[in-house]
């Protein structure tokens, strides 16, 4: 079974404005415990990502009350919702990004996925499952989809596809 970015993809998007301060865009990623916001213009239309690292540069330069546009990316990449977790990881690495948004196949953003997200994918096969973590899943009553059996306190199912 090949992981793809839709089943690790976090569903829920936030933006922020390309008018509003690097100060608003760092209170908002603080409050959603999140490392970036994808930037819209007036028309809800995605003109740019902001980053953690975009609003150091912008606090470096003392310029906390800039634009966000003033420090965004503007040419935002992403990719398909069937890309590959290896793919879409491989694309952060060439470019530098540590997040990426996915696309459905209506042109529309349907979520975004971080550098972490891919990763865990990768490691633990219980967040790709299940998108939780091992100590989430065990003994909580999930079934591994290859054997049938539940996974228990330890975190292990009958077959071990569904142990960590």
């Amino acid at each position: 079974m090949q992981l793809i970015v839709k089943n690790v993809m976090s569903k829920q998007i936030y933006t922020i404005k390309a008018e509003a301060t690097i100060k608003e865009a760092a209170e908002e990623m603080r409050k959603h415990n999140i490392g970036s916001l994808l930037v819209t213009d007036d028309k809800d239309t995605v003109v740019g990502i902001i980053s953690e690292r975009d609003i150091l540069r912008a606090y470096a330069d003392k310029r906390i009350y800039s634009k966000v546009s003033e420090y965004m990316t503007k040419e935002v990449k992403g990719v398909v919702e069937d890309t590959s977790v290896v793919e879409a990881l491989s694309i952060m690495l060439e470019n530098g990004f540590r997040h990426l948004p996915i696309v459905n196949e209506n042109g529309k953003i349907s979520g975004i996925v971080s550098i972490r997200d891919l990763v865990k994918a990768i490691i633990d096969p219980h967040y790709s499952q299940f998108r939780k973590e091992w100590h989430e899943v065990k003994n909580s009553g999930y079934i591994c989809p290859v054997c049938g059996l539940e996974i228990d306190e330890y975190g292990y199912c009958g077959c071990g596809t569904g142990s960590g």
